[in-house]
């Protein structure tokens, strides 16, 4: 059974690497939108 702290302390955990996963992909989106802007 999980306790409320460690429901915390995992929504903590996982939205620490959401919000990394968010920022490469954006990152990637970003490199993706230059170089067709080059292209064109």
């Amino acid at each position: 059974m999980l306790t409320r702290d460690s429901l915390i302390r995992e929504y903590r955990a996982r939205s620490g690497t959401f919000s990394a996963l968010l920022l490469v992909y954006a990152l990637i989106i970003g490199t993706m939108v230059a170089t067709a802007s080059f292209i064109v």
